[in-house]
């Protein structure tokens, strides 16, 4: 069977259910092709800051995630390891549209995306699927071999490919845009613990250590995620450890949580990834298969939402859209964005890159920035505005 549509989204995370939801009574055809019927992983990053709440109330779908079970954050509370207190860095007072953080398990952001994007007649939604495979390209199409779970083999016949496909990206590889990577040191290792529980404002609660941030990160449906840095030549003894363990382990960070139990959820290894086009005649790459970035700030996801709200505003009226049209919109796009981009890649790359050698000195550094920035209002209230998504990008 063949389907002919307008767009063709291939992966169904974050960042193919965001364009999805963006492109939502545009008048559009759209199509989203998905390998997994799982929810994506719990321990990724669940933190939508208040600039992308302002996009996505402009998409219309901000209530629709309040109604889904997503909650406000005011911000976030710094202390050392002792629990003395450094700095509040909340933005329910800064003078923007929506003066708050929101928060949802990561399980269920791109699900949200997709039953607001289903609302609209011009969607189709395939998942799981077995394979989707590029077989051909015409003057104002591509064609794309699509075979479903029951062995169903449908041809796709679209207009603009927007390659969703995250990290390990096969559009990527094989439309041949190249990618840089890099690896970071230290690997990322994430906690649970249901017994935790979140000050009334919901706020992050981040440790300053010896070897590191450890922060608590309240969830959306109670308890909390613990984020922190280990090296690389400690992993196989932290996937040995027991539950009790890793209490003791945090308990030796910060005393505050030496009886709180927790469990490990996974331990990821960070890297950036930076292609070096975005974009091949009417293909457009979005999120991780695009830009990675190391998640100790919370910005994949926010970047990600950001990019698809300026990308489809750049692309021609659904009257208008054809190969042509496209193919200089994704350039315009491109040329607009990469910059700006490369800009918050180099600063979240220096970053990651403190993490990996964070240590007592830089400890001892960082107290002193974030009292500093609690007691200079200007300062503060820059911090803030960066933090809430209106500084770099």
């Amino acid at each position: 069977m063949r389907i002919e549509t307008d767009v063709l989204i291939i992966g169904g995370g974050v960042a193919g259910s965001a364009m999805a939801a963006c492109l939502t009574d545009k008048g559009y055809k759209v199509v989203l092709v998905e390998k997994s019927e799982k929810p994506q992983d719990t321990a990724r990053g669940d933190h939508i800051q208040p600039f992308v709440c302002e996009i996505l109330n402009q998409w219309g779908v901000l209530d629709d995630f309040f109604d889904a079970g997503a909650k406000k954050r005011a911000g976030s509370l710094w202390f050392d390891e002792s629990a003395n207190f450094l700095m509040d860095a909340n933005v329910s007072k800064l003078d923007i549209p929506q003066p708050f953080f929101m928060f949802i398990n990561h399980e269920d952001i791109s699900e949200v995306f997709l039953k607001f994007a289903s609302k609209d007649q011009n969607f189709s939604l395939y998942r799981p699927i077995i394979n989707c495979q590029h077989v051909s390209t015409d003057n104002d199409e591509s064609l794309y071999q699509l075979i479903l779970k029951d062995k169903t083999e449908l041809t796709i016949a679209t207009k603009l490919v927007v390659g969703a496909d995250g990290v390990a990206s096969n559009i990527a590889r094989k439309s041949k845009l190249e990618r840089e990577t890099f690896r970071y040191e230290r690997a990322l290792a994430v906690l649970f613990s249901k017994d935790y529980e979140a000050d009334s404002d919901n706020n992050l609660r981040t440790y300053l250590t010896d070897r590191g941030i450890v922060t608590m990160i309240p969830r959306s449906k109670g308890g909390c995620k613990i984020g922190l840095t280990i090296d690389r030549n400690e992993v196989k003894e932290w996937k040995k450890m027991s539950d009790q363990d890793y209490t003791n382990f945090i308990g030796s960070l910060v005393p505050e949580y030496k009886s709180l139990m927790m469990y490990s959820a996974g331990i990821y290894p960070p890297s950036m990834i930076i292609a070096k086009r975005w974009t091949k005649d009417n293909l457009v790459l979005i999120g991780d298969a695009c830009h990675g970035l190391h998640p100790g700030r919370s910005q994949g996801m926010n970047t990600t939402i950001k990019c698809i709200d300026e990308l489809v505003k750049l692309l021609p009226v659904c009257t208008d859209f054809n190969k042509q049209r496209i193919t200089e919109a994704l350039e315009i796009y491109q040329n607009k964005m990469q910059g700006e981009i490369s800009r918050l890649l180099e600063s979240n790359h220096k970053m990651g890159l403190a993490m990996d050698k964070f240590d007592r000195k830089s400890k001892i550094a960082e107290i002193k920035k974030y009292v500093e920035l609690e007691k200079d209002q200007e300062k503060g209230i820059n911090y803030r505005m960066n933090s809430a998504g209106y500084g770099v990008f």
